[in-house]
Order: structure tokens, then C-alpha cells, then sequence
């Protein structure tokens, strides 16, 4: 009935939830406040604590049919009943917002709205699970504003031949928002608390891939004789496509900018030359295109006009048979410092406890839920809502941070973000300015 579809954002899920508790507003007779997965959401008087609702996070879209059945749109023409008016614009947008100076996080609407859109009854037992389709309807996903200067793609056909090998180049997850993940960090958990820059994500791999044989070969090969059919080769991708020619990628073109920084800082930074076989860099590309224009508006981290510098925020290691080890955030500042790379800005690594303990907490033993509160509070004092110490002569709001679970076989992050910069996203996308994360 309810399922996660195949192209799904773990930080676009709705989620059925119970409100535990409530607030008034201080500034507003009919609006009260409640909390869900430590998110500030505001919401009506008809809601009551115990209530059912169906919560959708920021900057998500929802389905056009569902949002017009329980009238929210505020052109009363789109709603089913036409003397309704709700507060949706076109797009469909949850935005970040404050309402009579309070944040407000999120979108709720009762379950009982979700079943009557269904015919579905009894969806209050499915509390606490999240998803993004149900009846196979799309409910919801990211919300993207498409750029109208990205280049478009030049055409032609992909080669026959294939040089990607299966398990050697991966592209990097999505991280996922720790406000909606508390229970993933334990007090003796070893984790590393980075600095998060707003640029652009690249991927540099020096992996196998499959070799391009001549006939010849071709022929001693298919006669069963042993033939060296692999060799190490560069992939240079962006978040979420690789750019590389011989992949012939039909989204591969799509630059966004002006010119293709991916590989402009691979050989900006010599990457080809410095990074070893079988290693894949992650990083962030902050600053300027060659062209003069902004990787992210606002934030050039130091960066003159038309130049650009790339922060490691990940590297990962794959032999040749696919088996892939991480480098901690301590090896990755090691392996930086020695090839002349800039790692992410680290503010500490160690068991998360003693974190907490530094900043004046007592030692002691945590209930569950007590500890995730007590941790995320803490993390969001310390690190966010404050200008970008990185532009000391500038008021633009700090990203936030991302907290690392620190392992040898997997990568397990999640990000805080400031509420101050996702006001400022907002208003960027209300001014129709495109998501180069998500177009790249």
C-alpha cells in the first residue's frame, strides 16, 4: 500500500507520525506548534495532540491531484471545492518559512485527508513509517527548479562498448538529514563532526574499467587464450553523472555552468597524477567557474574571481576485485596534507560522548530518547545559525555541518543544515534559481 519508490531521496519521504505534543503560538491565536523528529511545525487549531498526520518535509513536492482533493492550493480554481483556498503556490512547494517569527519545518495534514484521497482506510497503523508512493501515486519528491542555460545534451548514441566495470565506480549517497535520523549515533559511537561548504559535488576515481581490444585480441581471447582485458583509467563525475567521453553519458553535456568545472579542476589540481589507482576522491567545488561565474551565489570561500579550490570530504579505496574500504576523516586529512589537497574543515573526532562532554555536559548514563534530544541540541548550539566564519566580511548564513559515523566498509553521514540557510535556499528557488545539486 505504501512503498519507497526506485528514484527516491531519503530526505524527500513523508512519514506517518502521531503528534505527542503542542504549543501555542506566542504571536498567533490560531496557529499552535508542534514537533516532529526535532522540527518545529506549525500548524492549525484543528489538530490535537494524539492526532494522526501525514508529515512532508521542506522544499519537497507534492502531488498536484492530492494537494487539489484536500484544497490547499491558494488559486481556488485548482481545488475541488473552488470556495476553499489554501496557501500552495503552483509548484506544489513546502517551503522554509517563519510564521509570525516562528520556523516552521515541515507540512503536516491529518491521515484522514491521505485516506479519503486513497479510499484507503486504516493507513493509522503504518505510524512512524516513512514513504513516497502509495497505491503506486507518487506522492511526493524533490522539488527543482530546471535551469533554462544548461546546455543541452549533443546527441548521437551511446558507444557499444562499455569500459564501466560493475563495483568499482560509485556515485555518492545522498546525505541524509540527522534531524530525521537521532537514533543512528550512539554515545560510544566513533564519529568525526566536519564543516559543510556549499559548493558543487565532484568525483575523481583512478579505478579498473574495461579495456578496449583490438581485433586481434578480441580474436586470441574468444580462442580461450589469457588476455589482459582491464587497465586503470580516470572517471570524472559530478554528483550524479560522469563526464567522461568514452561513456558517452546523454546527460554528460549537461555542464549547468558554462563550461564543464568537473574536469577543469581535475587538471587544475593534477588529480590524474595524485591520486593513486584504485582510489576515489570526493570533494566539494567551491568558488568561482573560469568564466567568472558563481559555483553557489555568495559563496566564494576565498576565492578570487574566476578561481576555485575543491575540499576531500570523502575517499574511498577499491581493489580489483570491487572490495571497497573507507579512509577515516583522520586519513583523509593525512592523505590531503601529503598530495597538497584541502580536506573538509574538521571541528572534532572521537566518541560522540566525549564531545557532548566538552561542551559542559555531565557524565552519565543517556536514556535513548533523552540522548538523541540532548546531542542534536547541543550539535545545533554549537555549529549552526551563525554567519560562514569563512567570509568574515560577509553576513551569509554557515551551510551547517555533517556528523560521521566513522567506519572501514561504509560511509554513514548525515547533515545539519542551518534554518537560516534554508531561508535563504527558499528564497532563491522562489526567485527560480535552479538546484545545481540536483541537475548535476
Amino acid at each position: 500500500m505504501i512503498s519507497i519508490s526506485k528514484e527516491s531521496n531519503p530526505n524527500y519521504l513523508c512519514k506517518i507520525v502521531q503528534i505527542n505534543e503542542i504549543k501555542p503560538h506566542p504571536n498567533a491565536d490560531r496557529l499552535n506548534i508542534t514537533t516532529i523528529e526535532f522540527q518545529d511545525v506549525i500548524i492549525g487549531k484543528n489538530l490535537s495532540e494524539g492526532d494522526v498526520v501525514v508529515y512532508f518535509p521542506l522544499e519537497c513536492k507534492i502531488n498536484e491531484d492530492f494537494l487539489s482533493f484536500t484544497n490547499s492550493f491558494r488559486d481556488k480554481t485548482k481545488n475541488i471545492d473552488p470556495e476553499k483556498v489554501g496557501f500552495f503556490e503552483e509548484n506544489r512547494r513546502v517551503r522554509a518559512m517563519r510564521l509570525r517569527g516562528e520556523k516552521s519545518e515541515g507540512y503536516v495534514i491529518p491521515i484522514s485527508e491521505l485516506e479519503g484521497f486513497t479510499g484507503q482506510t486504516g493507513l493509522s497503523k503504518y505510524v512512524g513509517e516513512s514513504f513516497d508512493t502509495i497505491n503506486n501515486v507518487l506522492l511526493l519528491e524533490k522539488y527543482v527548479v530546471k535551469s533554462k542555460t544548461v546546455q543541452e545534451p549533443s546527441g548521437g548514441k551511446k558507444p557499444k562498448f562499455n569500459r564501466i566495470i560493475e563495483n568499482q565506480f560509485q556515485f555518492h549517497n545522498d546525505t541524509e538529514n540527522f534531524r530525521r535520523n537521532t537514533d543512528k549515533i550512539k554515545p560510544q559511537d566513533v564519529i568525526s563532526i566536519t564543516y559543510k561548504s556549499h559548493g558543487s559535488s565532484g568525483i575523481m576515481a583512478n579505478v579498473m574499467v574495461k579495456k578496449k581490444l583490438t581485433w586481434f585480441v578480441k580474436t586470441l581471447k574468444w580462442l580461450g587464450i589469457d588476455v589482459v582485458d582491464k587497465e586503470y583509467d580516470i572517471l570524472i563525475a559530478s554528483r550524479r553523472v560522469i563526464k567522461n567521453k568514452f561513456i558517452q553519458d546523454p546527460k554528460a553535456n549537461n555542464h549547468f555552468y558554462s563550461s564543464d568545472i568537473w574536469t577543469h579542476v581535475v587538471d587544475k589540481f593534477n588529480l590524474r597524477k595524485i591520486v593513486p589507482k584504485g582510489f576515489t576522491l570526493y570533494y566539494e567545488i567551491l568558488g568561482y567557474t573560469p568564466e567568472g561565474g558563481w559555483i553557489q551565489k555568495d559563496y566564494p570561500y576565498g576565492n578570487p574571481v574566476g578561481n576555485c579550490s575543491i575540499e576531500v570530504y570523502r575517499i574511498t579505496s577499491t581493489n580489483s576485485d570491487g572490495f571497497v574500504m573507507e579512509l577515516s576523516t583522520s586519513e583523509i586529512g593525512e592523505f590531503c596534507k601529503k598530495v597538497g589537497l584541502t580536506s573538509s574543515h574538521l571541528f572534532f573526532q572521537g566518541r560522540a560522548i566525549d564531545w557532548l562532554l566538552e561542551q559542559g555536559y555531565e557524565d552519565r548514563s543517556w536514556d535513548d530518547g533523552e540522548w538523541e534530544e540532548t546531542f542534536l541540541k547541543a550539535l545545533e548550539t554549537k555549529y549552526t545559525e551563525k554567519d560562514c566564519f569563512k567570509h568574515p566580511n560577509s553576513k551569509v548564513p554557515e551551510e551547517g555541518i555533517v556528523i560521521r559515523k566513522e567506519g572501514l566498509f561504509s560511509y554513514e553521514a548525515y547533515k545539519i543544515k542551518s534554518f537560516r540557510f534554508l531561508e535563504k535556499e527558499t528564497k532563491e528557488l522562489d526567485k527560480g534559481e535552479s538546484d545545481i545539486e540536483s541537475e548535476n
